[in-house]
């Protein structure tokens, strides 16, 4: 199996406590999808990565599109905790299906809008797999491509920094990915506060809630969660900002 699909399958169950305290959160951030995208109601929406859909929910109450959206994921522990709504269409997939055909969208109608909320880091042939998706757009398509900087806020241990640095690639990067696709890229900046118990972020933690703590074994966790409580012994309540880029893609017009 594969290493992101093995640590998505372990988490699913637990993913969408880890967010569902902080309603507010979630309602912003969904908000801001809709808001960059600027969808609407007759959008033919895909979320791909859509994990167990606690923002496409949202996004889905927020446009209230005709067709239902896609929510297309590796994981069908994750695909199986979406609400049973009309709204919703799940399908077992990775991006690189989609992009190479071996699945096709149903209906066979092409897109208008897709979401990758934090996944572009774990397609090994980025470029390939995004110029695939590409070519799944209507021609007033859009894709919206929300990723974390190289250096968060996050309050993790030590290594566990390092090892993001190491591994998520670099939002200008990643726009000069867009542009080589075809389409007119941007990128803008959103920050959203996160306000959490500490003791419910050291459960999150426990939890590997971000992928970045799948890196290490139960020894190593176990290890920087220890540092991390020796870190923040005076603070019950834990408040830092949470960064992303945005970087858009648009079909140019013909």
């Amino acid at each position: 199996m594969d290493r992101t699909v093995e640590h998505y399958e372990r988490v699913a169950a637990t993913y969408n406590e880890h967010w569902t305290y902080n309603p507010d959160y979630v309602r912003g951030f969904s908000h801001a999808i809709a808001d960059a995208l600027r969808l609407t109601g007759s959008d033919a929406i895909a979320d791909i990565g859509c994990g167990t859909g606690l923002y496409t929910r949202r996004l889905y109450e927020d446009v209230q599109p005709t067709r239902p959206i896609l929510c297309v994921d590796p994981v069908q522990a994750m695909l199986d905790q979406l609400p049973a709504s009309p709204g919703l269409r799940p399908l077992h997939a990775q991006a690189e299906d989609l992009a190479s055909g071996r699945v096709a969208l149903p209906d066979d109608r092409p897109l208008d809008a897709i979401v990758l909320k934090e996944s572009i880091h774990h397609m090994a042939d980025r470029q390939g797999t995004f110029d695939g998706l590409v070519r799944l757009l209507s021609g007033h398509g859009r894709v919206l491509i929300i990723m974390l900087p190289k250096s968060i806020q996050h309050p993790l241990f030590a290594a566990a920094h390092e090892r993001f640095q190491q591994l998520q690639p670099d939002p200008a990067e990643v726009a000069d990915m867009v542009s080589a696709a075809g389409l007119r890229s941007s990128v803008s900046h959103r920050t959203f506060h996160a306000t959490i118990e500490r003791e419910r972020y050291i459960h999150m933690l426990e939890s590997r809630y971000m992928s970045v703590l799948g890196e290490f074994s139960e020894d190593e966790l176990r290890e920087g969660i220890a540092q991390f409580r020796h870190s923040y012994r005076d603070d019950p309540v834990l408040r830092f900002d949470d960064h992303f880029a945005f970087v858009k893609g648009s079909v140019p017009p013909r």
